[in-house]
C-alpha cells in the first residue's frame, strides 16, 4: 500500500488515503493538499483530475460506513480514479463482502489475492537470523508473522503493534480468552479455555463467537478444538502479559489440566513457568515429566529439571535424582562437558561417605559414555571398569550398560577378544532383562569383534540377529538407546551390507533430529556418509557431511574431527571439480595432523585412508610411507586381516609407481591370503585388483584383464560403484597399453555411466582420457585434439563436444561433469555457433571430421 501511494505521488497523481478503523480516518483524506484546497473526490472526477484512493484494513470498517464504500466504487467508475482497497478476506462482514462481490461481478473491482512470501523472500527479510529456515516454515510466508518471530527493532515492534491493534476493541471476556489461549499455546477445547480464563461457559462461548468472527480464533482438528489464528498472535499476546497475570494464568492452566488428567508433560510446561515452592506436587510433577521425556525430548526434560532444582536444596529428597537426570539430558543433547561436570560432582564422595555411594548406578555408565564422547578413551575405560567392579548386582541393566562401554573401549584398542567377551556378556544380561535395544547394541558390537577375530560366518549371523531386533522395535523404544542404530549400521557397513547399513543409520539420524538427541548423531552421520561414499552416492555423502560439520565443530572430539575431514576429502576428490583439489589436500593434511602418532583404531583407519588420498592426488612415495607408518610397518600389525586387502591395493600401486615387481607381488599374495580367511565381495574385489596389477607388471595382460573382470564382479556384488568404475578404467588402460582394443569401448561406456550415476567428474575425466587413447588405436574413432577445426573451442567446449558426439544427453553430460543442464546447453549453443553447425547430428559429423590420427 505504501509503495503504491509513493509511486502515485512521484508520478504527480492525487492520492486520497483512508483507513477502515474509525480512529484512523474513516473517510478519504488528501495526503497532498492541492493549491486550491480542493480535496473532494467528486470535484476531482468532475475536473478529470487523476486520483488514487488507497484504503487500508477495509475489513475493520464499521457497518454504518459500508454504503460509503459502494458510493466510492460507483464514483471511481465514472472518472480517472483508481481505488486500491486492502482487506483480510476472513474478517469481512457479510454486508461488506456483499458490496465487494457486487462490484467484482460488474467489473468495477478486480480482486487479487496476495500470496505468501517465497522461501528466498522470507530469508531475505530475516537476514542472518540463526533459525531463519525454521521461522520461515513456521510462519508460512506471512510477512507480519515473520517480523514477529524474526525481526528486531522497529520492524518487529510494528508487527506486534498491528496484532495488538486487533485486540484494542475486545471486551473483557474476549480478551481473557485470547490470553488463556496464548498461555496454553496449543489447540484446546472450549471448556479448557473457559476454565483457564476464569469464565462461565456461556460467557466463554460468546467470546469465542466474537473472536471467530474477527478471525482471531479458528477451528482446529479434531472438533471442537480451537486455536488462535497463528502462534505469532499468541506470542505477541504472551509477551505483553503482566507478570502477575501470566503467573496466574499458568497456575490456572496447570490446575485445569490436572483436573482433566492431562499428560504430565503438558502440566509440567506450566509449572516450569509458575512453580510454587509451597506445593510439593509441583516438584514431583517436574521430576516425573523429566523421566518421561528424557529420550523423546531431552531439551524439554532439561527445562523441567532446571525448574525442579530451583525448588531444591542439596541433600533434599529428589535432589540427587534430578542432578543425575540433568547430566543425562546434557549428554543426550550433545553438551558432554556440562554432563561431565555434573557427573564428576555426583561421583565425588562427600565427608563420611564412601566412594560411589553418592552416585546413582546409571551415572557410572553415563560417566564413561561422556568421557568417550569427549575423546578421553582411557578415562572412559577406567570409569567403566571401576563401576563394574563396585557394582553389587552384576546382572542388572547398569551392568549391561557398563559391559557395552567396555566392549567399545576394547574395540578401539583393537583388543577384539576382550571386546567380544564384554559384548556377549552385555547381550546376555540385556536379553534376561527383556531389553531388546540393549541386546541389539551388544550384538552389533559382538558382530564386529567376531569379524576382526576372523569369524565371518558368526559375524554375519550375529549382525542379522541385531537387525531383526532393531527392525521389530518401535521408535519410542529405540530412542532409549540410539547408539544401537549407530552400532548396527556401522557393523553392517563393514560387513558389506550397504543398503541395510544406510537404512538403519537413516532411521537413527531421523530420530535424533526429531527428538534433539544430538550426542550420537555426528558418528551416525559420518558412518552414513562413508556408506554413501562406498555406494557411489557422492551428492548424498556431501549433503550428509554438510549436516555433520556444525555438530562436530560444536561438540566434536579428535576422532570425529579427523573422520569428518577424511570423508569430505574423499567425496570431493571423486566429485572432481576443478576447485576441489586444493580443499582435498587441505582436508587430508588436517586429518593426518589430528591422527598423527596416534594408534587407536580410529587413528589408524584415518591415517591409512589419508594415504590413499595422497596416492590419488599424485604422490605415491609419500602415500607409501604414510600408510606403512600408520599400519606399524611392512607386516601391517595394526591392521586386521579384514582391513588389509584394501590397503594392500594402495601399497601395490605405490610399488607399481616405483617399478618394484617383487613388492607388487608381495602385496598381491598378502591380499589373497587375507581373503582366503575372510572372503567378502568388496575384499575379494581389492584382492583381485592387486592380482591384476601384478599380472600387468609381469606383462601378462590377458591374465590381468581376467583378474580385473573378477574384481569388477566382486565390487559390483558389494555395491561399490566407484571401485567398479576405477577398475573398468584401469582395465581399459591396461588393454590399450598392450594394444588390445577389444571390449575397451564397452568398459569405458560402463565406466562413463557409473561416473554419471555417481556424479564423479574425476572418473568421467579418466574415461575421456582413455577414449582419446582408444581413438588413436582405432581409425574412425573420435580423438578431440586442440588443433584443427576444433581449435576455436575452449578445452571445456571440446570436452562437451566429445561427450555430445557419443550420444550422451545434456542431463548425462551435466551429471558426468558435475555441471547444471543449463550450463551444458549454453556451452552447446556456443559450440554450434563457433563450428557453424545447427544441431547435434551436425556436431557429431564435425567431431568425426576433426579426428586426428596418432603421430
Amino acid at each position: 500500500m505504501l509503495a503504491a501511494t509513493a509511486y502515485a505521488l512521484a508520478a504527480g497523481v492525487r492520492v486520497l488515503a483512508a483507513h477502515g478503523q474509525p480512529a484512523l480516518a474513516p473517510t478519504p483524506r488528501d495526503v497532498r493538499p492541492p493549491a486550491d484546497g480542493c480535496c473532494d473526490l467528486h470535484e476531482l472526477v468532475e475536473q478529470g483530475i487523476p486520483a488514487l484512493v488507497a484504503m487500508d484494513d477495509l475489513h475493520q470498517l464499521a457497518n454504518d460506513r459500508i454504503p460509503g464504500v459502494e458510493r466510492l466504487l460507483h464514483t471511481a467508475a465514472t472518472g480517472p480514479v483508481f481505488c486500491l482497497l486492502a482487506y483480510r478476506q476472513r474478517q469481512l462482514s457479510p454486508a461488506l463482502a456483499a458490496v465487494l462481490s457486487r462490484a467484482a461481478s460488474t467489473g468495477r473491482l478486480e480482486v487479487r489475492h496476495l500470496g505468501a512470501l517465497s522461501r528466498e523472500q522470507a530469508l531475505a527479510l530475516l537476514g542472518d537470523h540463526p533459525e531463519a529456515e525454521e521461522v520461515h516454515r513456521a510462519c508460512l510466508g506471512n510477512p507480519q508473522y515473520l517480523k514477529v518471530f524474526g525481526a528486531e527493532g522497529e520492524a518487529g515492534a510494528d508487527a506486534a503493534l498491528a496484532i495488538l491493534g486487533e485486540l484494542a476493541d475486545l471486551d473483557h471476556p474476549a480478551l481473557a480468552v485470547v490470553q488463556a489461549a496464548a498461555v496454553l499455546g496449543e489447540p484446546c477445547r472450549p471448556e479448557l479455555l473457559a476454565a483457564v480464563a476464569g469464565l462461565e461457559m456461556a460467557a466463554a462461548m460468546r467470546a469465542l463467537d466474537a473472536l471467530s468472527r474477527l478471525d482471531l480464533v479458528r477451528a482446529a482438528a479434531p472438533a471442537p478444538y480451537l486455536m488462535l489464528r497463528h502462534r505469532a498472535v499468541g506470542e505477541v499476546v504472551y509477551r505483553r502479559l503482566e507478570p502477575s497475570r501470566r503467573l496466574a494464568l499458568h497456575r490456572s492452566a496447570e490446575l485445569a489440566l490436572a483436573e482433566r488428567a492431562a499428560p504430565i508433560a503438558r502440566r509440567a510446561h506450566h509449572i516450569v513457568r509458575a512453580a510454587d515452592p509451597s506445593q510439593p506436587e509441583h516438584l514431583t510433577t517436574l521430576i516425573a515429566a523429566a523421566r518421561d521425556s528424557l529420550h523423546s525430548s531431552p531439551a524439554a526434560a532439561t527445562e523441567y529439571l532446571q525448574a525442579a532444582l530451583s525448588l531444591l536444596h542439596e541433600g533434599e529428597p529428589h535432589w540427587h535424582e534430578a542432578r543425575v537426570l540433568l547430566a543425562q539430558t546434557r549428554l543426550l543433547t550433545g553438551d558432554a562437558p556440562e554432563s561431565r561436570a555434573l557427573l564428576d560432582a555426583l561421583r565425588t564422595a562427600g565427608p563420611g561417605r564412601p566412594p560411589h555411594q553418592s552416585s546413582a548406578p546409571t551415572a557410572l555408565a553415563d560417566a564413561s559414555r561422556v568421557e568417550r564422547r569427549l575423546g578421553r578413551f582411557t578415562e572412559a575405560g577406567a570409569i567403566a571398569r571401576a563401576g563394574l567392579a563396585a557394582l553389587a548386582d552384576q546382572d542388572s541393566a547398569t551392568a549391561a550398560a557398563l559391559h557395552a562401554e567396555l566392549a567399545d573401549y576394547s574395540y578401539d584398542l583393537q583388543d577384539f577378544a576382550t571386546s567380544l567377551q564384554h559384548a556377549e556378556t552385555g547381550a546376555a544380561i540385556a536379553r534376561r532383562h527383556d531389553d531388546r535395544v540393549g541386546e541389539a547394541n551388544a550384538l552389533a558390537q559382538a558382530s564386529l569383534a567376531h569379524l576382526f577375530t576372523a569369524d565371518l560366518a558368526t559375524a554375519l549371523t550375529t549382525v542379522h540377529r541385531a537387525a531383526e531386533l532393531v527392525d521389530a522395535t518401535s521408535d519410542a523404544t529405540l530412542l532409549t538407546n540410539l547408539e544401537a542404530a549407530y552400532q548396527l549400521g556401522m557393523a553392517e557397513g563393514m560387513l558389506g551390507r550397504l543398503a541395510d547399513s544406510e537404512r538403519h543409520l537413516d532411521r537413527g539420524a531421523a530420530l535424533s533430529r526429531r527428538t534433539g538427541q544430538t550426542y550420537a548423531r555426528p558418528m551416525m552421520l559420518m558412518s552414513l556418509a562413508n556408506t554413501q561414499l562406498r555406494a557411489g552416492n557422492l551428492r548424498g555423502a556431501l549433503a550428509t557431511l554438510d549436516e555433520t560439520t556444525p555438530l562436530v565443530e560444536r561438540a566434536g572430539n579428535p576422532a570425529t574431527r579427523a573422520g569428518l575431514a577424511t570423508f569430505r576429502a574423499e567425496a570431493l576428490l571423486w566429485r572432481g571439480s576443478a576447485d576441489d583439489l586444493g580443499e582435498v589436500l587441505e582436508l587430508a593434511d588436517r586429518a593426518a595432523a589430528i591422527a598423527d602418532g596416534e594408534t587407536p583404531g580410529w587413528a589408524v583407519g584415518v591415517r591409512c585412508l589419508v594415504a590413499g588420498l595422497v596416492l590419488l592426488t599424485g604422490d605415491p612415495t609419500r602415500a607409501g610411507w604414510l600408510l606403512l607408518d600408520a599400519a606399524g610397518g611392512t607386516d601391517l600389525p595394526r591392521l586386521t586381516s579384514w582391513r588389509q586387502p584394501r590397503f594392500c591395493d594402495t601399497l601395490a600401486q605405490v610399488a607399481l609407481a616405483e617399478g618394484d615387481l617383487a613388492l607388487v607381488e608381495h602385496w598381491a599374495r598378502r591380499a589373497a591370503s587375507c581373503v582366503e580367511q575372510l572372503p567378502s565381495a568388496s575384499r575379494l574385489g581389492f584382492a583381485m585388483r592387486v592380482r591384476m596389477r601384478a599380472h600387468a607388471m609381469r606383462g601378462k595382460t590377458e591374465r590381468a584383464l581376467v583378474s580385473a573382470q573378477e574384481a569388477i564382479t566382486h565390487f559390483a556384488a558389494g555395491g561399490e560403484r566407484i571401485e567398479v568404475g576405477r577398475t573398468l578404467v584401469t582395465a581399459a588402460e591396461l588393454a590399450l597399453d598392450a594394444g588390445l582394443t577389444d571390449q575397451v569401448t564397452d568398459r569405458l561406456d560402463r565406466a562413463a555411466l557409473l561416473a554419471h550415476q555417481c556424479g564423479s567428474a574425476r572418473l568421467a575425466d579418466e574415461v575421456a582420457h582413455q577414449r582419446g587413447r582408444l581413438a588413436a588405436h582405432i581409425p574412425g574413432t573420435r580423438a578431440l585434439a586442440p588443433g584443427g577445426a576444433l581449435a576455436v573451442l575452449t578445452a571445456r567446449e571440446r570436452e562437451i563436444a566429445g561427450l555430445a558426439s557419443t550420444g550422451m544427453t545434456s542431463g548425462e553430460i551435466a551429471g558426468a561433469l558435475v555441471l547444471s543442464v543449463r550450463t551444458i546447453d549454453s556451452h552447446l549453443g556456443r559450440i554450434y555457433r563457433k563450428l557453424g553447425v545447427p544441431n547435434r547430428a551436425s556436431l557429431t559429423h564435425a567431431v568425426l571430421g576433426a579426428t586426428q590420427d596418432p603421430p
